[in-house]
């Protein structure tokens, strides 16, 4: 077994499970209902989008929890974010008073036992020339451009460029991340992987290689974030070093505890 062997064992365990997307169509199909029935004509259109789009969100075995981004578009344009906001709210209250609900901006949190989902509020730009959507910023007191499929496209292209082995490789990134604390957002560790050159990149371990390897420390705020992005790397070169010097199974322990697994 060579590191590359072990790295897309891990990528394959990474994806899935069919009992598991089961419980998340249910679970996403339930939601669809709820707010078709709840607000009927005020609603112009809702979708899933982001990381479980763009298949390289983890399963629950590798993450606390499978978040599940969701575009709520609204069809009056003359509400503010915060009315909107409120209204996913009281719309969360109702239909999940059992579950976990509150708003962490721009999205409104519902946390179920086998997802958790992320509700933004959105309403139609009115020219589509550099967004396709307005959602709330930060603070809920304007509206930004948005383009959520934009960036599901533009994964989709880059992964085709790379062999069909760059969405693997996210999803190993992000198995480190998730074991290490989250040292990067997930959405970042994917914009960096969309936008690092790949010149002589073949396989599964040179994509994966690279793409911690060079991940920036510099827009890292807090120092355990830096200790840990750099352990991660000292604990990548140590696992390769050995596997060239025919430590296979040294190499395996190395990657164990790189990924959290021991």
């Amino acid at each position: 077994m060579s590191v590359l062997s072990y790295l897309e064992s891990l990528a394959g365990d990474a994806l899935h499970l069919p009992s598991e997307k089961k419980r998340v169509q249910d679970a996403v199909l339930k939601l669809q209902e709820r707010l078709t029935r709840h607000f009927g004509n005020e609603l112009e259109k809702h979708f899933k989008f982001g990381s479980s789009v763009r298949g390289t969100n983890l399963p629950q075995q590798y993450a606390e929890e499978m978040d599940i981004d969701y575009l709520v578009v609204f069809r009056e344009r003359g509400l503010t974010p915060k009315t909107l906001l409120r209204k996913l709210i009281d719309f969360a209250e109702l239909h999940y008073r059992r579950n976990e609900v509150f708003q962490s901006s721009p999205a409104v949190v519902i946390v179920l036992r086998s997802v958790r989902f992320e509700l933004v509020p959105a309403r139609r730009t009115l020219t589509g020339i550099f967004h396709s959507h307005e959602i709330p910023n930060a603070r809920a007191n304007d509206w930004i451009g948005a383009n959520p499929l934009g960036f599901e496209c533009a994964l989709i292209e880059r992964n085709k460029e790379c062999h069909s082995r760059l969405k693997a490789a996210i999803r190993l990134v992000k198995i480190w991340n998730a074991a290490n604390g989250y040292v990067f957002s997930s959405f970042r560790l994917e914009n960096i992987a969309i936008d690092l050159s790949y010149p002589l990149d073949k396989n599964l371990k040179d994509y994966f290689c690279r793409l911690l390897s060079k991940l920036p420390e510099t827009e890292l705020g807090t120092a355990w974030r830096v200790e840990r992005l750099r352990r991660g790397k000292r604990m990548l070169a140590d696992a390769l070093r050995l596997e060239e010097n025919g430590e296979n199974m040294n190499a395996y322990k190395v990657l164990d505890r790189l990924f959290g697994n021991k």
